[in-house]
């Protein structure tokens, strides 16, 4: 089978070409063909490289922001979990309304216990706030001022939270006894605030 006419005439014109002409033909030929590698195969790879690059850093700070957000979040579990815990704590140092009542005549008692004459126990209108209601008791007593030390000593041990408040000593003619005047104030924890627990009555 012949060759066509266009080869036999290339080989013919390459084979009249003196020996630097072929070895630059030659030079020619790989630059070229190393010319169209690069655009062709080697540069759109280049480009494949540097977005596979640009998406690894996105994804590598998403992945950073969300770690830092899960530690946020296990942060603020465990300061849930702790504040939780000081409430509970707290609830536990506040009677409830079944308690109130012994509670309040186990303060009168102990006046008794360390010598002081209750002539005077009051429960006064309790007071609300936002969260809590104020039970204040009015106490008369007389006694020494030791004993009444003992007494708000004896009061401040007590496992529920109680205020003393308003105290006015009044020394009685003749006698090392003082009339004690006094209001003893406790707490109770509220569900709801007032107006929340009155907006839900009007429904």
């Amino acid at each position: 089978m012949k060759e066509p006419a266009f080869f036999t005439q290339l080989q013919e014109k390459f084979t009249a070409l003196s020996q630097a002409q072929k070895v630059l033909l030659f030079v020619m030929t790989i630059l070229v063909l190393g010319a169209a590698f690069y655009f062709i195969t080697y540069k759109d790879l280049t480009l494949q490289a540097d977005r596979v690059k640009r998406n690894v850093a996105e994804q590598e700070k998403r992945l950073a922001t969300l770690k830092q957000a899960v530690a946020r979040v296990d942060s603020l579990k465990i300061e849930i979990a702790q504040a939780e815990a000081d409430f509970e704590n707290l609830l536990r140092l506040l009677p409830d309304q079944k308690e109130l009542p012994g509670l309040l005549e186990s303060v009168s008692e102990l006046g008794a216990q360390v010598g002081l004459e209750n002539i005077l126990f009051q429960p006064q209108p309790e007071q609300l706030r936002e969260f809590y209601a104020a039970i204040p008791v009015r106490l008369d007593l007389i006694g020494t001022f030791h004993e009444l030390g003992v007494f708000l000593d004896k009061v401040s041990k007590l496992d529920r939270i109680l205020k003393v408040e308003n105290l006015s000593l009044t020394r009685q003619k003749g006698s090392p006894r003082l009339q004690v005047g006094c209001t003893v104030v406790t707490y109770r924890f509220i569900d709801k605030p007032p107006q929340a627990a009155a907006g839900g009555k009007k429904q």
